[in-house]
């Protein structure tokens, strides 16, 4: 007879277990309405089309520049695929994540995992590598976007910068933080790229 204390033991170790599933699913909600809205595209097939000639954030990525994490997910990608080939539900893509340099297999893998998922194929019942593997590399992937989306010039930077239009013309012990903070927004505005654009601005490393 198992023990209250055991079955404590038990019941929350198992619930402790990531849910790769799930967190892929939600992620990849992020990732569609993102993808969606910077091709213009409701088309899965079109949208990726596009995706894969937005190149820049890939080349920063092959010249070590961006997604520095995202090469070791990537191998071991290329490992899984090479045993197991995914079923393409686009056609046009052989299945397998050729090499750690493949972004636009990479692009097809994530599309191919989601298709799994939402289907109902055995990926929505069983643990795979798969689906592991699909968020570790869409986690970093958009990780990356975000955190240049949030870089860029918003409505709130505009409304301060309009009122530092005004605060920085007045006389008074302040002033001078004032054309200082101005001087900074009116470089981010003239520097900042486009909020859907992020992925086609090259990084700086300095």
């Amino acid at each position: 007879m198992v023990s209250v204390t055991e079955s404590v033991i038990y019941v929350w170790f198992d619930r402790s277990t990531i849910e790769y599933r799930d967190l892929f699913m939600r992620l990849y909600v992020a990732y569609n309405a993102w993808y969606r809205k910077v091709t213009g595209k409701d088309n899965d097939y079109e949208a990726i089309q596009i995706l894969k000639e937005r190149f820049v954030i890939w080349d920063d990525y092959l010249q070590g520049r961006s997604l520095d994490a995202l090469r070791q997910v990537l191998i071991r990608i290329v490992i899984q695929t090479a045993n197991t080939p995914l079923k393409s539900e686009l056609g046009g893509w052989s299945g397998r994540v050729n090499d750690s340099d493949d972004w636009r297999g990479l692009i097809h893998f994530w599309y191919e995992v989601r298709c799994g998922l939402f289907h109902g194929s055995s990926y929505a019942v069983e643990h795979t590598t798969e689906v592991q593997l699909a968020y570790e590399s869409l986690y970093i992937f958009m990780a990356e976007v975000v955190s240049r989306m949030k870089y860029t010039f918003r409505t709130t930077d505009r409304v301060r910068l309009d009122e530092l239009a005004v605060l920085s013309g007045l006389d008074g012990i302040r002033q001078e933080m004032y054309v200082t903070e101005k001087a900074r927004l009116h470089q981010k505005f003239i520097q900042s790229p486009k909020l859907w654009n992020v992925d086609m601005v090259r990084v700086r490393k300095e």
